[in-house]
């Protein structure tokens, strides 16, 4: 499943809020390079961690981050750490 970040509206700068801008970031889920999975986690920090994750038995790695106060909501898979 791709991982759906739904944004503040005050993290969209205000010179673009009155165009017609989703608040919603999509990491969609592909498989044109091999197969490659979007997955999320929320440390206590509060912030988000979308991952890559392209071999469930590798490390993945971190895609993005968003702040505590930069996002809403959150759908998708959670990430599960190999530690």
């Amino acid at each position: 499943m791709s991982v759906d970040v739904t944004l503040l509206p005050a993290t969209i700068p205000h010179r673009f809020r009155d165009e017609d801008l989703s608040r919603i970031r999509r990491f969609e889920d592909r498989t044109d390079a091999g197969q490659i999975r979007f997955e999320y986690s929320i440390p206590e920090s509060g912030s988000l961690i979308v991952w890559r994750v392209t071999d469930p038995h590798v490390t993945a790695a971190v895609e993005t981050v968003f702040g505590p106060a930069a996002w809403e909501e959150v759908q998708g898979d959670l990430h599960r750490s190999l530690h």
